[in-house]
């Protein structure tokens, strides 16, 4: 039985990705990330992670946070949205 589920959403005409990680496991646990677009040349940006305390849990898209790696930390019980824009370079 899984306690853990990842996956992508896109809307291709606007070229916006989704990244949505659901852990529901206890343990904190790190997720391996997928290339943004087509391409990967862009960076995914945390939008919601309800690991963090508040205000830092929900971001303003245009301001969230660049992601600068390969792999997310998840807490436990928690939820992360990723975003990202292909060819988006901030």
């Amino acid at each position: 039985m899984s306690h853990s589920v990842a996956f992508d959403a896109e809307h291709r005409k606007e070229k916006f990705f989704l990244h949505l990680i659901l852990n529901a496991y206890w343990e904190p646990l790190e997720f391996e990330l997928p290339e943004v677009g087509k391409h990967g040349t862009s960076r995914w940006r945390r939008w919601i992670d309800t690991a963090l305390d508040s205000p830092y849990d929900i971001a303003e898209w245009e301001k969230a946070p660049l992601v600068l790696t390969q792999t997310y930390p998840t807490g436990p019980r928690s939820v992360a949205v990723l975003i990202g824009y292909e060819d988006f370079v901030p």
